[in-house]
């Protein structure tokens, strides 16, 4: 569910923009470490190993979004170029009745995000992601020699 929200926010933010799946995961990638990428604090720890995240983020997010389509919160539709996903009608007035310091850093961060990459491509998007990921290999090279000297 946690990420269902997630990429709803982040629809709702790009909205009226639509978004594929690989934009959706880089986006989401984004919005939990945005402070790798030179946003506001990340959501989510500066584990060393977060790169590896985007392995399991696309089947994460095609859950979500199988839920969401199921109870018209994103519409689903084809476009040139492949499957895109817009947020439906209900989509903004359901996050309005999200009112944790989580949901609003969510909504912040995905204002963010959206601002951020909205218009580049995906292989723009990608080099950044990968310009980050590669300060993230050295984090966990350090990280990891610190641990045998311990």
């Amino acid at each position: 569910m946690e990420t269902a929200v997630r990429v709803l926010t982040l629809l709702a933010e790009a909205y009226p923009d639509s978004l594929d799946l690989n934009q959706l995961v880089l986006l989401d990638h984004g919005l939990l470490h945005s402070e790798d990428l030179g946003g506001p604090p990340s959501l989510h720890p500066p584990v060393p190993i977060r790169s590896s995240e985007l392995g399991v983020k696309r089947q994460q997010l095609t859950h979500g979004l199988e839920v969401l389509t199921r109870v018209d919160l994103v519409e689903m539709g084809a476009v040139a170029g492949g499957i895109h996903f817009i947020a439906a009608e209900g989509a903004h007035p359901f996050l309005s009745l999200l009112e944790t310091s989580y949901a609003r850093a969510l909504a912040e961060r995905a204002r963010w995000v959206v601002g951020r990459f909205r218009g580049l491509s995906d292989e723009e998007i990608r080099s950044a992601i990968r310009e980050v990921s590669g300060r993230w290999a050295e984090e966990f090279e350090n990280f990891a020699g610190e641990e045998q000297h311990i």
